[in-house]
């Protein structure tokens, strides 16, 4: 009998049996009295996928959770295994450990890692990295000439003969022609169907053993001839040997082709084999080599994870504070139809001007991406949304052009953040309102700027004093200043760039416009999002490393714009008792009962500057600024040749030539 002490020790692994019902596999490693040939037997158990327990805790000095063993089981006896799991659930621990014994099991080996951003197939090298720094063994068995390299647009891992390669995805160009034996493809759902199907599919397209696949075509076929059963408890050994397409990710939204290959994947080994079943599938005929064994579906939510591998406390906040839908997609590893806000993101999805699907207008096919730095011959419209003392402090950055717009960058901040990098001496302005004023400012230096829409309550009014505090003025920069509009104001005579306009919230007629209107133009395809390049991420990455910038990336801006499509779905519209229309994030609970909504911060800043670009569009010129100071002439207009610096309404104009 197991003493008490073993059962409480094992209690983690739900194994409730008594010790005679299990079998040991020691018992056969040692029933030989050939001594020689232990180490023989020990190597052979290791190799077993039944038992990569045993071998990942003395090779690759880690320990498993009986669910993450039978995944790693059950991918490495699949061609074509499918991983979708819950947030936290380690997929990239199982996707980094997973190619480490294939490597190891499998000499000369060719595993690609792929990601939608380099960045993503990075983190399962970064785990295998670490892996290797702490598994001595492992690194006696592969020899000095193995372990981890560093490129700038590939990572490598050396196990022995065998090559691990972790690849930025791109438009598919850079690494078109790769060959591998196994693929990995990280959070599926990012990375573009035409490229996975075109390009990364077509790695391991050729046979891991061409001359040997023949070979036992061939033979299988004469078997079949003789009526011979070659397949005889072979197993699944030759289904380990071949190549193999591994998909994994977090569930997405309906739409996307990830749930086109779950519903297909789950039809194939829902099938069983049968013909008509599958003839369902393929819509018509079945090739006669097609084997649905080959295919497996691994889903992981986040309710049949063990107690205690997740913190609790953490997945209660999650399902209280996250809408529904995401909840679901993030945690529950489900496929959701659409988001169920006020814009859609089926909505959103459409309005992405990629290479692949460019947005038609009348002048003509247009594709972008995020931008850190913006053109001096276009025009640019901020929307700012000052934070409280909880919120994030957001900027939007739109360009204008004459039949549609486009979110180029989005900034966000929050008071914690400040204080962090003051504490590391990345930043050097302690007032808050200050640093936000600055990050403007230097905005403003790379995205010419015609106007910055900015709420008038809360910090508003911080932000607005900060950008015309002369003593917050750096050398060649001037005061920032609220619009000079019809009505006078007793700022409008001050010098500087009168280019900030005021925006009232509290107006309910205001708000209605501005979210009907930015829906209206994601419908009418006017607003426009960015497409996301992972090549041009990845080279952004090692500019920024050359050039010390530890944070405000091209990666960082790229995931704020994620962010920001998050906030827009999750946007509802209410109406309140007097049936006023009301804009905002679904209500959850808090700590203590108390209730609260999700942030809608890069949301907020955008409305704010899509209204400021729609004011401007309806009038006959664009205005222009000028560096200096003022406000200038409409586009195209000549600058008259004389000494005035300022150009408006004579009320204006009057009492600002001699300003200086």
């Amino acid at each position: 009998m197991i003493d008490q002490q073993q059962k409480l020790n094992d209690a983690w692994l739900g194994i409730e049996v008594e010790e005679s019902t299990l079998f040991n596999p020691m018992d056969f490693v040692f029933d030989d009295e050939d001594k020689d040939k232990l180490l023989e037997r020990i190597a052979w158990l290791m190799m077993r996928p039944e038992y990569f327990s045993f071998a990942c805790k003395y090779i690759l000095n880690i320990e498993l959770s009986p669910f993450q063993a039978l995944i790693l089981y059950e991918m490495w006896n699949r061609k074509f295994p499918m991983l979708i799991g819950s947030r936290g659930m380690g997929k990239s621990f199982l996707l980094s450990v997973y190619p480490l014994l294939r490597a190891l099991f499998m000499p000369r080996r060719k595993i690609i890692v792929v990601g939608a951003a380099f960045r993503q197939s990075k983190v399962l090298f970064e785990y295998m990295d670490t892996i290797w720094k702490n598994a001595p063994i492992l690194r006696d068995l592969c020899g000095s000439n193995s372990g981890p390299r560093r490129d700038v647009d590939r990572c490598v891992m050396h196990i022995g003969q065998s090559t691990i390669t972790c690849l930025p995805l791109g438009d598919g160009s850079k690494i078109r022609g790769q060959r591998a034996n196994d693929i990995i493809a990280d959070e599926f759902a990012s990375i573009p169907r035409d490229i996975f199907e075109n390009v990364v599919a077509g790695f391991a397209a050729v046979a891991a053993s061409p001359i040997e696949k023949v070979k036992q075509k061939a033979k299988n076929k004469k078997a079949k001839e003789l009526g011979l059963d070659l397949n005889s408890g072979a197993g699944n050994e030759s289904i380990q040997k071949s190549n193999q397409i591994i998909l994994s990710g977090t569930a997405y939204y309906d739409f996307n082709h990830f749930s086109d290959y779950w519903k297909r994947y789950v039809k194939i080994v829902k099938s069983g084999g049968e013909r008509y079943k599958l003839q369902e599938v393929f819509g018509g005929a079945v090739p006669d080599d097609f084997d649905w064994s080959e295919y497996s579906v691994i889903r992981m939510p986040v309710d049949q994870l063990p107690d205690g591998f997740m913190d609790e406390g953490q997945i209660a906040r999650a399902k209280a504070t996250i809408h529904s839908g995401i909840y679901n997609m993030e945690y529950g590893a489900c496929f959701t139809t659409d988001s169920q806000g006020f814009f859609k993101r089926s909505l959103l999805e459409s309005c992405i001007a990629s290479p692949d699907k460019p947005i038609s207008l009348p002048s003509g096919e247009v594709t972008f991406e995020a931008q850190l730095k913006g053109s001096p011959d276009k025009h640019y419209i901020f929307g700012v949304d000052p934070a409280s003392e909880v919120d994030n402090f957001s900027i939007v950055v739109i360009e204008v052009h004459k039949d549609h717009r486009r979110i180029v960058h989005c900034w966000t901040t929050n008071r914690q953040q400040h204080k962090d990098k003051l504490k590391s001496k990345l930043v050097d302005e302690d007032d808050f309102y200050s640093y936000c004023a600055k990050k403007i400012r230097q905005l403003m230096k790379v995205f010419p700027c015609m106007e910055i829409a900015l709420d008038a309550q809360g910090g508003g009014i911080a932000v607005m004093e900060a950008l015309h505090d002369k003593d917050k003025i750096g050398e060649g920069e001037v005061a920032i200043w609220p619009t000079i509009e019809d009505k006078e104001k007793d700022t409008d005579d001050k010098s500087g760039l009168h280019i900030l306009k005021l925006c009232q919230f509290a107006r309910a007629d205001w708000l209605a416009e501005a979210n009907h209107g930015l829906r209206k133009d994601f419908e009418d395809k006017v607003m426009l999002l960015p497409f996301f390049d992972s090549a041009s991420i990845g080279l952004s990455i090692e500019e920024d490393k050359a050039a010390g910038r530890k944070y405000d990336t091209l990666e960082d801006c790229v995931m704020e714009i994620e962010e920001l499509k998050d906030e827009l779905s999750m946007i509802v519209m209410t109406q309140t008792s007097t049936g006023r229309e009301r804009w905002d994030t679904p209500e959850v609970k808090v700590a203590a009962g108390k209730k609260s909504r999700l942030r809608k911060d890069r949301y907020s800043s955008l409305i704010m500057a899509n209204m400021s670009a729609r004011a401007l569009s309806v009038e006959k010129e664009i205005i222009e600024y000028g560096a200096i100071g003022g406000f200038a002439v409409s586009e195209g207009e000549r600058k008259p040749d004389d000494d005035k610096m300022f150009y408006g309404p004579s009320w204006f104009t009057e009492k600002m030539q001699n300003i200086y």
